[in-house]
């Protein structure tokens, strides 16, 4: 089970993001700039049936150290504003997200994706203070299981945040019960390589690079968030409208 992690305190939206350190050159970490104004698109509306999407985020050394893909936690603050973007215009209520984290040392349960309610969500949005930073997905991926059966009625989507260095005993028995979800997957690669051999095309691959535009991977989860929602259109790297995606109507 998830053990929780302490509460911290009509046209495309703009979120404020800071320009991504996110895969730069190696060397010591350096704090995000100021925050800058960054398209998401606009998430649309809920739709009759409500959604469910599981993000899962790696806190591995090879993510975290100073040389790693995200030494300054920078794809939580990007996963933060798709969130709240989203959060603005829920109606129904219904739809819900959820934080795990690898090797299922901490988490938030599934909550209602609203306003009021997702500053709960968000407080999953750190790096856990007691992680042994391992790379093993097959126990979060196992919680993503059970919380998706325990709640039938909705569409879910699970999105995996990781470099896919991944240390599970089994690696390839994990990568094929990721594939056979029952819902949508999604692999944000964290540095753009991915695992040997890459992934089942069942999942839905983006991979973010080193060169990638600030709020690069806050669009990725936006999509995902939106991705049933009716009427969603997603902003491109620059602003661009990209209509049609995957959800449409």
């Amino acid at each position: 089970m998830i053990r929780p992690s302490p509460l911290l305190p009509s046209a495309l939206l703009a979120s404020p993001i800071a320009p991504s350190w996110l895969f730069r050159h190696p060397g010591p970490a350096r704090g995000p700039s100021p925050d800058r104004r960054v398209l998401l698109g606009d998430p649309g509306r809920c739709g009759e049936q409500p959604t469910l999407v599981v993000t899962v985020f790696d806190d591995s050394g090879s993510v975290t150290s100073p040389a790693g893909a995200d030494p300054v936690a920078n794809r939580y603050q990007e996963a933060r504003q798709a969130l709240r973007a989203v959060a603005r215009r829920c109606g129904c209520g219904q739809c819900l997200g959820s934080v795990l984290h690898f090797d299922l040392v901490a988490g938030v349960p599934p909550t209602a994706l609203t306003k009021r309610l997702v500053l709960g969500l968000e407080a999953g949005l750190q790096s856990p203070a007691d992680g042994m930073g391992c790379s093993v997905l097959g126990p979060s991926l196992a919680e993503a299981y059970e919380i998706t059966e325990r709640y039938p009625e909705h569409v879910s989507t699970l999105v995996v945040l990781s470099d896919f260095e991944l240390f599970d005993p089994d690696v390839g028995g994990v990568l094929t019960r990721l594939a056979a979800f029952p819902g949508d997957v999604h692999a944000v690669v964290l540095g753009g390589r991915g695992p040997d051999g890459g992934l089942d095309p069942r999942i839905q691959v983006t991979p973010i690079r080193r060169d990638d535009p600030p709020g690069a991977l806050a669009r990725a989860v936006f999509a995902s968030l939106t991705a049933h929602r009716v009427g969603r259109r997603l902003a491109g790297p620059k602003g661009a409208d990209l209509t049609r995606q995957r959800g449409d109507p």
